[in-house]
């Protein structure tokens, strides 16, 4: 499954753009952030969260790896005439030094590779934040998910056949819309434990300031549906 995000189909990455208030809310919150602020939104699918900080006076730069999908966030920026930065790239090559106020990784966006990739990931972030920016990375409970474990999902048309793979650590699905299958519709997602992604923080220079477990601010337990972290440059 080396790469499989570069293949996986566009319906199987983006919610519905009017869906994202609520978590931007959360976002602006988490990473205290306010006007002019600068933020980056990485990846940022077709900038669902991202233009909602633009809307509340965030200086947003929208980077992902899929040229459509930043084509998608540009026009919507402008079409709700805010301004934006908007880079197609790979996360793994961010280069930024001292940019940021706030970096934030949200809606599974987070465990795509390999584990040193990982690391090195959190690793960029954290040079691209200026001294007192923070990052955020959201990801799925692994404890709860682990628990209640389904192999099988549906929503809507769209059903994920899931199994554990223990020995890495990662949920690896199979996806079949309207009962189809296409053979590059497969995904492998790295789920950390608080302890392990914190470590992760920690060896990047951040300090981790709080692990959230949902969008009310409550904190991280083991029932919760999210792992939410936030570290400090």
């Amino acid at each position: 499954m080396a790469e499989w995000f570069r293949e996986l189909s566009n319906d199987l990455w983006l919610r519905p753009d009017e869906e994202g208030e609520e978590e931007a809310r959360f976002v602006r919150h988490a990473l205290r952030l306010g006007r002019g602020h600068r933020v980056l939104d990485a990846p940022c699918g077709a900038g669902r969260l991202a233009i909602h900080l633009a809307l509340a006076g965030c200086a947003v730069t929208c980077l992902d790896m899929r040229s459509g999908f930043v084509a998608r966030a540009r026009r919507r920026f402008r079409a709700e005439g805010v301004s934006g930065r908007f880079v197609v790239g790979d996360m793994r090559e961010i280069d930024w030094r001292g940019e940021f106020g706030g970096i934030y990784n949200w809606g599974g966006s987070f465990g795509y590779f390999d584990d040193a990739a990982n690391a090195d990931v959190i690793a960029r972030y954290a040079r691209a934040l200026r001294p007192g920016g923070r990052l955020l990375v959201e990801q799925l409970n692994r404890e709860r998910i682990l628990r209640d474990f389904r192999r099988e999902v549906a929503t809507g048309n769209r059903v994920s056949r899931n199994r554990w793979n223990r020995s890495r650590e990662r949920v690896e699905s199979t996806y079949f819309v309207g009962g189809v299958h296409r053979a590059h519709d497969r995904s492998s997602m790295r789920l950390y434990t608080p302890g392990q992604i914190c470590a992760l923080y920690e060896r990047a220079g951040l300090r981790v300031e709080r692990v959230y477990g949902d969008l009310e601010g409550s904190r991280y337990s083991r029932r919760g549906q999210k792992m939410i972290v936030v570290g400090r440059k």
